[in-house]
């Protein structure tokens, strides 16, 4: 062999050592545990979440009583009941219940309390937006400005206590939106009103995530609805597009996410320094379309945790949501544990609340899932 053939073996065989490294599954980016169920044995999906004055609020969202299904003639089920966790260890107690039965609008925790903005039931889609506050062991509701039109699977985020609201559904029938709205919570109460804000670009779109980091509001993802002639009803459209809107500049598009990506717990989780955004689970589209053939053998949803960081520009995936799926999974779901959809992503106490959530379609969950970040990986 000659010396140059040596020296170029040589050279070669550091290459794997200077080739980009590829992102890592950190795995113990958070510590798992679950608290007290919610006392609904059939859990619940699209329910409104959030912290007030220290407890953890649930109320709302939707089941299938009976542990039914669609396809066993079940019936979706709204509950207007609002259950409160006053400490880790404790267990859930009846705090009173919503102006009506509601589901699947935007939860977010504000500095009054938790923001329930639009949502619907089986007739129709509302406007209306409220606090609810736990204050001396009893439930109050504050009244908000009613938004610009009804909503339901929108996604929002709170930022400089600002509540920003973007896509979702105005009529149960019809197609999905563009809309971003802002109201300012800062200001006195008879002052306050939505502002509509530039539409959100791309396409139209419900079921997305979104999440207020280094200043600025990002929607990822979420679900299109089209309808293609001669087909008269709607199909989805997974999205894996992703947006920024900085207040006085306007919207920017950003790196688009690994895969197509809806319903996963949203706001996004924002570690304190504001250069991250993680999202935890969803669904990627990828049985959508099986459903009603796969019926109760649907896999669930991923369990992947994906990261956004701010300052580059980048994706990268930072782990699993633990799942535990039994033998009897199909008649016995609650017996096994999910990466949930449809629920909102709460901040208690320093950790992340995933509180019920769908396991699968048309199965809800009643577990109340902690994760607890781990500061040296996430700061």
């Amino acid at each position: 062999m000659s010396a140059y053939s040596k020296c170029f073996l040589f050279i070669l065989s550091f290459i794997p050592m200077i080739a980009p490294a590829q992102p890592a599954h950190t795995d113990n980016l958070f510590q798992w545990k679950q608290l007290a169920r919610l006392p609904e044995a059939e859990g619940l999906a699209g329910a409104y979440a959030g912290v007030s004055n220290g407890a953890l609020i649930v109320a709302g969202g939707t089941n299938f009583p009976g542990n039914k299904r669609p396809w066993t003639n079940g019936t979706k089920t709204w509950y207007d009941k609002v259950y409160v966790l006053e400490q880790e260890g404790g267990n859930w107690k009846k705090a009173g219940t919503l102006p009506r039965p509601l589901g699947y609008g935007v939860a977010l925790t504000c500095k009054d309390g938790l923001l329930c903005v639009g949502g619907g039931d089986a007739k129709e889609n509302y406007a209306t937006a409220f606090i609810l506050k736990w204050t001396g062991g009893k439930l109050q509701t504050e009244p908000l400005p009613d938004m610009p039109a009804p909503l339901i699977n929108a996604c929002g985020a709170v930022m400089q206590n600002k509540v920003y609201i973007a896509g979702g559904i105005q009529t149960p029938t019809g197609l999905t939106g563009n809309n971003f709205w802002c109201l300012d919570l800062s200001l006195p109460a008879a002052r306050r009103k939505w502002e509509v804000l530039p539409p959100l670009p791309g396409p139209s779109r419900m079921l997305a995530m979104a999440g207020a980091a280094d200043g600025h509001v990002s929607v990822f993802g979420g679900v299109h609805l089209v309808v293609s002639p001669p087909d008269t009803a709607a199909h989805r459209e997974y999205l894996q597009d992703s947006w920024q809107y900085t207040p006085g500049k306007g919207w920017k598009q950003l790196a688009s996410m690994p895969y197509p990506l809806a319903a996963a717990p949203s706001p996004a989780y924002a570690p304190a320094g504001g250069q991250e955004l993680f999202l935890l689970g969803g669904d990627d589209g990828s049985y959508a379309a099986r459903t009603a053939e796969l019926k109760d053998a649907h896999p669930g949803f991923r369990n992947d945790i994906l990261c956004y960081h701010t300052r580059n520009d980048q994706w990268t995936v930072a782990g699993t949501i633990p799942v535990d799926k039994k033998p009897d999974t199909v008649t016995n779901p609650h017996g096994s544990v999910y990466a949930p959809v449809t629920t909102p992503l709460v901040v208690w106490r320093g950790k992340i609340i995933l509180a019920g959530g769908e396991a699968r379609p048309a199965v809800r969950s009643s577990r109340v899932l902690v994760a607890e970040p781990s500061r040296e990986k996430t700061r």
